[in-house]
């Protein structure tokens, strides 16, 4: 009896050790993170609100970190990377850029949240006495491709390339690192799983009602002179969105989600159409090939159906191309966009024209150093020359083109060589295997489409990285580190489900 109550006592002093080093860890935390985040506010009267409502996540993260990831995620879906040509309220918000009196710091006020998250993360992992940090079957590919950017900066600093142009290049591959890495830790729910997608789902929505906003108010219907109204990146979501809605139809149906995402459908349309980028158009045709194909091999049941169905698909769309190839209008758009590829009118010719120079220089740049590769913070060699599309500091937030090719997988292999070319093809290799064994494994139908859905992503990211900057973008890199965390979650949210089920 004595040495129960002993042990009980001890028990007892070690949760107020417990709880009150969580209290002094916390707090720094919160008080660093506030002074470091509200800098990053708008400077006048939002500052009492904005420095409000970063108190109140603050708070609700260190209760609950998984919270964290939700912002994390809603920061990448909803907010522009920098401000607009046409202002609409989410381009304003410092998340990704600093107001001009704060410019140039090392770290972006996003950085700062994901860095509170995981101190808040680990923390309560001590207290619980859990591991600190899980790193998953993807953690060796990604610390591969890590490895080669850090031999890249080395190489690059040694050589003359310009530390903040260096650190302004490498940001959006450590935060692909890291959204892998808090998705992963995170993500232990199903009902979090659904949660994150009625985010993608809603983002689409809200990001679509802005474009038919600046679409059909502010430029009254016409795009004369208006190469694109938005964000690049946001095209990428507009199809994410219609892949999701075309896995759906075709492998299972998660009403609520189906039918919100339905609603959406005229608003991305619009939207997509506006914002006139064709590479999109044939990254959606490529992504929906190969779900379908994962879903023919994952139901065998239903092959002779699937097989009938996508004759008629590429029958049907056949039809559009050569009916609405030269056609005009948003319906038009997607046939034009595909025939733009072979025979590209003159805003299209001078655009493909750009990215064949820019690519052949990239690959004379990587034939000087093939091993090596040229490293970051350098412009790469013009051997035919470039016009000269932007002015404005690279390291500002201008438009570093000089640096950064829209081709960023010639990117990568023009900075770290051969070696961290294969790196990153390894890691996009093992998303794709892994998440296609993992699809054929499962039994929950909705964590099955989640599975084919990233395979399919991970397709679609490669496409569009071969000509439109999507892997120097930091919401498309944190968008697709999420979804490798999450893949890796799946089997286990199918056994707690599965659980669930059985009680």
């Amino acid at each position: 009896m004595e040495r129960s109550v002993i042990v009980s006592d001890l028990l007892t002093e070690q949760r107020k050790r417990d709880v009150w080093t969580f209290v002094g860890v916390a707090g720094v935390a919160l008080a660093v993170t506030v002074l470091l985040v509200l800098a990053g506010t708008s400077i006048g009267p939002n500052l009492a609100l904005g420095g409000l409502v970063v108190l109140v996540l603050v708070l609700v993260i260190i209760r609950w970190p998984v919270v964290g990831l939700f912002v994390a995620a809603a920061s990448a879906l909803f907010v522009e990377e920098s401000p607009l040509r046409i202002p609409i309220i989410t381009d304003e918000l410092n998340v990704f850029y600093w107001p001009p009196n704060l410019a140039g710091q090392v770290e972006r006020p996003f950085g700062y949240l994901i860095l509170f998250i995981f101190l808040t993360l680990l923390v309560h992992n001590l207290l619980k006495r859990r591991k600190v940090l899980q790193g998953g079957q993807f953690l060796l590919p990604l610390l591969c491709f890590l490895g080669c950017v850090v031999l890249g900066v080395v190489h690059g600093l040694a050589t003359g390339g310009i530390f903040k142009i260096i650190t302004l290049e490498i940001r959006p591959l450590w935060y692909l690192f890291l959204s892998y890495l808090l998705a992963y830790n995170l993500m232990k729910r199903y009902g979090s799983l659904r949660l994150f997608f009625w985010l993608v789902i809603l983002a689409a929505g809200v990001k679509s009602l802005q474009g038919v906003y600046i679409y059909a108010v502010v430029l009254h219907g016409s795009l004369t002179g208006v190469r694109d109204i938005m964000a690049h990146e946001e095209s990428f979501f507009f199809v994410s969105l219609l892949l999701l809605v075309f896995l759906f139809i075709v492998h299972y149906c998660y009403r609520p989600q189906f039918y919100v995402a339905l609603l959406t459908l005229p608003c991305v349309f619009v939207a997509l159409y506006a914002n006139q980028r064709r590479t999109d158009y044939l990254a959606l045709l490529a992504g929906m090939v190969i779900s379908w194909l994962l879903i023919f091999f994952i139901k065998a049941h239903a092959r002779k159906v699937l097989g009938i169905g996508i004759i008629v698909f590429l029958v049907i769309m056949t039809g559009y191309v050569l009916l609405f190839a030269n056609g005009s209008g948003g319906f038009a758009e997607p046939a034009r966009a595909v025939v733009s590829i072979f025979q590209p009118d003159p805003q299209d010719a001078a655009s493909n024209d750009y990215r064949v120079r820019e690519n052949y220089d990239l690959k004379f740049t990587v034939n000087q150093d093939p091993l090596l590769g040229f490293g970051f913070g350098k412009p790469f060699f013009q051997p035919q020359l470039l016009p000269d599309l932007t002015v404005g500091d690279p390291s500002f937030g201008g438009n570093p083109f000089r640096y950064v090719p829209h081709n960023t997988i010639y990117w990568i292999w023009m900075r770290l060589g051969y070696p961290g070319f294969f790196a990153l093809w390894y890691l996009f290799g093992v998303v794709v295997i892994r998440g296609s064994l993992i699809a054929r494994k499962l039994r929950d139908p909705y964590l099955q489409l989640v599975a084919i859905y990233i395979v399919a992503i991970t397709f679609i990211e490669v496409f569009v990285a071969y000509s439109d900057y999507q892997l120097f973008t930091f919401r498309t890199v944190i968008y697709f580190g999420m979804l490798m965390g999450i893949l890796l979650r799946l089997p286990m949210l199918d056994k707690q489900k599965e659980v669930s089920g059985h009680n």
